[in-house]
């Protein structure tokens, strides 16, 4: 084993040995009340886990992307109860405009046009938001009439093309909401005191990309522990004399459970694999990402999010109705399934942006674009 294999597997058992510790059902299901689990945080922070592949020089913990998207994976297997993975993509996104990265738990969104109330925010109540959008150009309003944009000169902080990071310690504002899971997800309210930066143009395309890429990882760890879970449960039920584990319709459905997450966990791999999605340094100086890594992204998130729900329906269905009640990992699992399926893009709309990239390719270009330029 190398010593970078080393290093990856005992970050690996690092944090599956503290969320093991701290993520049990008791605790991520009494965490829904509450918001977040603020001890599984400070647990997470003192170690250095909530900002690895951000560089130290940034105030992060170092690293590169893979370690990053390991924790990613088992913050979903766990279930854990916190900003985990959007605190790692906000870390990534200001090493990638240069600004530090502030302490305590992130989260990242993309703003509509203007900096007026920010939606469904992940853990938007708890965590210092990283806002990134785009101002609203010279135009014409709905009655047709010109107006002056914000991204002119006088465009209010906004860099080439608009663009603009807001650091939002404390909202002005906040209406709380949260998905089926129970997770925040707020509207917020910047207020006239947040922090806003000039970006270079492409740093939102950036953010949506790392908010694909971790909501997918966040599925893979979840579709993993669904089918470890059920694995484990038809193999320990018996009916009619023997372990259900045997019985040919459930070793069938077991198989087509187990394609899917191999298939999430490949399309996921491949997405880091293409990259550029590291903040090895300013956006400004690494130009515009090749459109193979763009594409694997979407993949990823779009495999991701249509097997979530085959996953979850086949682990229910073997478990029958003890995996609903409510302090149930495998309940507290499918729920989020089902809510980061459609969060950051559901798989329809990635399809479909896959599809018009395809036609763009044209007869000629197409072959390249699916093979990422190889064998030409």
């Amino acid at each position: 084993m190398s010593a970078d294999a080393g290093e990856r597997e005992l970050l690996r058992d690092t944090v599956e040995r503290l969320l093991a510790e701290h993520c049990t059902p008791e605790r991520v299901a009494a965490a829904a009340g509450a918001g977040w689990d603020a001890v599984t945080w400070q647990a997470l922070e003192s170690t250095g886990l909530t900002l690895v592949g951000t560089p130290e020089e940034l105030g992060g913990s170092g690293g590169e992307l893979r370690w990053a998207a390991d924790i990613a994976v088992a913050a979903g297997a766990a279930a854990a109860p916190v900003p985990l993975a959007e605190t790692l993509a906000a870390g990534l996104l200001l090493a990638g405009a240069g600004l530090a990265v502030p302490a305590g738990p992130l989260t990242l969104t993309v703003a509509g046009h203007g900096r007026e109330t920010l939606r469904r925010v992940p853990y938007g109540r708890v965590a210092t938001t990283v806002a990134v959008g785009t101002e609203r150009r010279a135009g014409t309003d709905e009655g047709g009439t010109e107006q002056q944009g914000r991204g002119g000169a006088d465009d209010g902080g906004a860099g080439e093309g608009g663009e603009w990071v807001a650091v939002v310690a404390r909202p002005a504002r906040v209406r709380q909401g949260r998905n089926l899971a129970g997770e925040p997800r707020d509207d917020i309210s910047p207020g006239a005191d947040a922090e806003v930066r000039p970006v270079a143009a492409g740093t939102a395309d950036y953010a949506r990309r790392l908010l694909r890429l971790f909501r997918s990882l966040l599925i893979s760890g979840a579709a993993q522990r669904a089918l470890e879970l059920t694995v484990a449960y038809v193999s320990e039920r018996e009916q009619f004399g023997r372990p259900l584990a045997r019985m040919p319709a459930v070793q069938q459905e077991l198989a087509r459970m187990a394609g899917e997450v191999a298939l999430i966990g490949a399309a996921t791999q491949a997405a880091i694999a293409a990259g550029p999605l590291a903040a090895a340094g300013p956006l400004a100086d690494a130009g515009p990402p090749a459109g193979e890594a763009i594409s694997a992204v979407l993949a990823a998130k779009g495999q991701a999010s249509h097997g979530a729900g085959i996953v979850a329906a086949i682990a229910h269905q073997l478990h029958g109705a003890i995996g609903t009640t409510e302090e149930h990992r495998l309940r507290l699992t499918t729920t989020r399934l089902w809510s980061w399926r459609d969060e950051d893009t559901s798989a329809g709309e990635c399809f479909a942006e896959l599809g018009r990239a395809a036609w763009t390719a044209g007869v000629g270009g197409l072959w390249p674009w699916l093979t990422g330029g190889q064998g030409q």
